[in-house]
């Protein structure tokens, strides 16, 4: 800190001399953190300002080259700050050094530290310099996001700051979730603010930073909805209640293996999985499964968070990429097709997903991305074990060997060709990949979730449009597990809504409404279309063996037979021989008897 202070008046003197022909107005100075890309170290430099009288213009010096992004958001700030304190910019003009020499500056992130450092030096109040700050600044002084926080607050730990503010970010993001592992790795506070004026009320001491918080428990109000009850076709109720289980039980583990020092959101985890286990209990199992399922990346990045470096990731992701491509569809049957289309397209999502993350941490020039290859990881597992379960589920349900007539290829070019009017999605990108292998079953399925859940919200309609709507669209949902619960979440959402008047829930209720209505008439398509004897491992491999078993056990029958005949044969042929001797021995003994009647006589 020492060396900062003896900069800093160097860095005074200098100006004064340099700006000896302008009338002095005011000085500021206040540290910022940068990132060294080629290591993904922070770093902590000076941006000191230098106002006199001039005609509005704005200059950087110090680092052996500027980034026109960086003069760009020294720019806005200073014009924001002129507004902010209802001057006039073309009166002054802007002198800014930084410190780093022998460095290229570049990127925005400083613009709300070349802010403050202009609304201090113009309106003469001295900032604290006891913190750090990063961040953007708009027109109208919003704070915009940045990167490389991670180890932006790492440097501010080196040189014992006391807080650092961060642009404001939606509770429950990744990038709220990336705070809070820095805030509590480093043990700084993190300081959210949205605009230039809140960030210099913290800045001057003004307002007294406190550390942010990470919330994701919501109350559901499980006790106030009744139990799901709809109808439903060809269901098999108790193998999605195992999905279930297995769902809540895989993510309970990562839970459990989150460190001590993020305890605080092991505990927010812990209350959130116990509310959706009630959701569950309450026969909402979609429901609480997917309620679940958006916390595993969190959960699994937090258990891996001691792995933040680029070679323990790419041992993660290779390793969830791996299980992934390891998995084999189970045969469908005419009873077990939905586990086994819906467990291909999450193995299909999830190796989209694990891609995605090596592409992420190969990209990476920051701690930050190193994270979120972690996240992204964390996806990408949690759909490859739910579709190995389904898997498992199938083959337990059974029934008979089916393919499907390839009349439905065209159903499903349609869908992905609507599909594609709205972007190129994970969903639209697993519809292309099945329809090319041509796997129409799962293509279609994709294509349907890729058509509903890729088409922009149209908030045109009332709530009361809205509930009548979803209601319509469930009432005929009911061919198969999936639409059923699909049918129920409905139900769920449309509950919550009545309950707290959040009209997010209706929306989320429409998405799914669709989903019902829609997959419960392609199950029934693809039903119809049901072709026995689905290949020819099956039909000669599997077909030979069992004419083999009855084979031999024809020749075993007519074993048994042949020596049940030679027997009664044998035994045909000694009965009337003994029957001629028992005759004669008859006979014989008659002649006895007369005889010795005879002679008594």
């Amino acid at each position: 800190m020492k060396n900062y202070i003896s900069l800093t008046f160097a860095l005074i003197a200098m100006l004064l001399l340099s700006t000896s022909y302008a009338s002095f107005v005011g000085s500021a100075y206040i540290y910022a953190p940068a990132v060294l890309t080629q290591s993904n170290k922070g770093i902590l430099s000076l941006f000191y300002l230098n106002v006199t009288t001039g005609n509005g213009m704005v200059t950087i010096s110090g680092p052996s080259s500027v980034g026109e992004s960086t003069l760009s958001s020294a720019q806005t700030g200073v014009a924001y700050a002129c507004k902010y304190l209802g001057l006039n910019m073309s009166d002054y003009n802007f002198s800014y050094v930084i410190e780093d020499k022998n460095v290229s500056v570049s990127g925005p992130s400083g613009g709300l530290a070349f802010t403050l450092d202009a609304i201090s030096a113009l309106s003469h109040k001295p900032l604290l310099h006891n913190f750090t700050l990063t961040g953007t600044i708009s027109p109208d002084g919003s704070v915009g996001e940045i990167g490389g926080v991670y180890d932006k607050v790492a440097a501010a730990k080196t040189h014992n700051l006391k807080f650092v503010l961060v642009p404001y970010v939606e509770n429950g993001s990744f990038e709220n979730l990336l705070y809070y592992v820095a805030q509590q790795t480093f043990g700084i506070p993190l300081v959210e603010v949205k605009n230039a004026s809140q960030a210099f009320a913290y800045a001057t001491g003004l307002m007294a930073p406190h550390p942010l918080t990470y919330n994701i428990y919501t109350n559901y109000h499980v006790d106030k909805i009744p139990y799901a009850n709809l109808s439903c076709l060809y269901c098999n109720l108790s193998s999605f209640q195992n999905l279930t289980s297995f769902t809540f039980g895989f993510i309970n583990k990562s839970i459990a293996d989150i460190p001590n020092k993020y305890s605080a959101i092991k505990s927010e985890l812990t209350d959130a999985m116990q509310e959706y286990a009630a959701i569950s209990k309450k026969g909402y199992l979609y429901t609480a499964a997917d309620l679940a399922f958006l916390i595993y990346p969190q959960a699994f990045m937090l258990a891996n968070a001691n792995n933040a470096n680029k070679t323990a990731a790419a041992s993660i992701i290779s390793n969830v990429s791996t299980y992934c491509s390891s998995l084999v569809p189970s045969q469908m049957t005419n009873s077990n097709y939905e586990y086994v289309i819906g467990g291909e397209l999450r193995q299909e999502l999830g190796t989209i997903t694990a891609g995605n993350a090596a592409t992420i941490l190969n990209s990476s020039e920051t701690s930050d991305g190193i994270f979120e290859s972690l996240y992204t990881a964390g996806e990408a597992y949690g759909w490859c074990l739910a579709a190995s379960e389904m898997y498992s589920i199938a083959n337990s349900i059974g029934g008979v060997p089916v393919q499907v007539s390839p009349l439905i290829k065209s159903y499903a070019s349609k869908l992905i060709q609507n599909a594609s009017e709205f972007g190129g999605s994970i969903y639209l990108q697993s519809a292309i990949n099945f329809y090319n292998n041509g796997d129409y079953p799962a293509a279609i399925y994709a294509g349907i979730y890729a058509s509903i859940l890729d088409k922009p919200t149209i908030n045109n309609y009332t709530s009361s449009e809205y509930i009548n709507i979803e209601k319509g669209l469930i009432n005929n949902a009911t061919y198969g597990i999936w639409p059923n619960q699909f049918a129920k979440s409905v139900i769920f959402y449309i509950n919550e809504y009545n309950i707290t008047g959040n009209e997010s829930n209706l929306e989320n209720a429409y998405s799914l409404a669709l989903l019902a209505s829609k997959l419960s008439s392609v199950n029934k398509l693809i039903n119809s279309t049901f072709i026995l004897q689905p290949n020819q491992t099956y039909s000669y491999n599997n077909i030979s063996s069992e004419i083999e078993q009855i084979y031999s056990m024809l020749i075993m029958i007519l074993i048994v037979l042949f020596a049940i005949l030679i027997v009664l044969i044998l035994l045909l042929l000694r009965n009337p021989c003994n029957a001629q001797s028992e005759q004669l021995k008859e006979g014989a003994s008659n002649k006895q008897i007369m005889h010795v009647k005879g002679r008594k006589r």
